[in-house]
């Protein structure tokens, strides 16, 4: 379970519950998918009709900052592209992407799980539980359910991305968020961190949808990401993934860097490998994590707040 997120798998396991309920639907005619739908394909549309009427509220919408974001985004700009900055003493503001830059409610990590458990299906000829069983396996053992494709079935991981994370709809989910934007660009501009970094388990090709679809393009200076063209793969919260994560950005001591990540797994391995300002952003209730508490600023060095707007708060030595 190195690297595994405990929120995350909380989701994956309450996906037996609803293949179990949609085993027993199945013998009901009365409850029967409709246009070739199976429940996959319905819990798919669930999300997403529910995310396209309930992200932002109308006055959001018609605010002249989202339409002029909305209307031109900008494009990803990523200044250390090509290659590891030199080490330096500068402080470095390293971002988790999925459910940090964006909200957890969204449910995009519940998109990805139904994607997943069709790969499962169609790739490994396997029915609803037994795909359910693997896939579950896999996430306890590994961490990432990719890693256990690869090791016994030979699996392409990068055709793996191309039908999970580069197949997510995230065109009709995520939006420009004008707020998070002027939050990241007074950070640069307040000379009090030298560098934003990306720092993601997942492929650069979803880091960079993202962002590009939340109006960030030009915020950051460079990606940390699990490198799928890699085995075994390298991901948070290995020790190995954040020594990457540092030499990329040029971090020479840990302790010149901040660290948001929704993960108590990985913020507790940040806390450990003695990186400086560490920050948990936690959106539900059920997240919290017993290694921090939900009303104290801080507790073992691991700062939570619940929306990451709150970073002008708890850092407010950079701002």
């Amino acid at each position: 379970m190195s690297a595994l997120k405990l929120n995350e798998l909380k989701d994956i396991e309450n996906l037996e519950a609803d293949i179990a309920k949609s085993a027993s639907m199945s013998q009901d005619p009365s409850t029967a998918s409709t246009n070739g739908q199976d429940q996959d394909d319905l819990r798919e549309d669930t999300i997403l009709q529910r995310n396209s009427s309930s992200q932002l509220s109308l006055l959001e919408l018609q605010s002249p900052d989202y339409i002029k974001l909305k209307s031109n985004l900008p494009d990803v700009n990523l200044k250390y592209k090509f290659g590891p900055v030199p080490k330096d003493d500068k402080k470095v503001f390293f971002f988790d992407i999925d459910n940090c830059l964006y909200q957890r409610s969204y449910k995009i990590h519940d998109l990805m799980q139904i994607y997943i458990h069709r790969f499962f299906k169609k790739t490994l000829q396997l029915n609803d539980e037994e795909a359910h069983e693997l896939h579950l396996r896999y996430y306890k053992e590994y961490g990432l359910a990719i890693e256990g494709l690869v090791r016994h079935h030979k699996i392409n991981a990068l055709e793996y991305n191309k039908v999970v994370d580069d197949a997510l709809p995230l065109d009709q989910i995520l939006k420009p968020n004008p707020k998070l934007r002027e939050m990241l660009l007074h950070l640069r501009k307040s000379g009090k961190v030298d560098r934003l970094w990306l720092f993601t388990n997942a492929y650069k090709n979803h880091g960079i949808r993202v962002i590009k679809l939340l109006g960030l393009g030009d915020c950051f200076d460079g990606l940390t990401f699990c490198d799928y063209a890699e085995f075994p793969l390298t991901c948070k919260p290995m020790k190995a993934m954040f020594d990457k994560a540092l030499n990329e950005a040029g971090v020479s001591d840990p302790k010149n860097a901040y660290f948001i990540d929704d993960s108590g797994l990985n913020v507790k391995a940040a806390n450990q490998l003695g990186w400086g300002k560490i920050i948990q952003y936690v959106e539900r209730e059920e997240d919290i994590p017993e290694l921090v508490g939900a009303h104290d600023e801080a507790r073992n060095g691991i700062h939570v707040i619940r929306d990451v707007l709150e970073l002008r708060e708890v850092c407010k030595e950079l701002f």
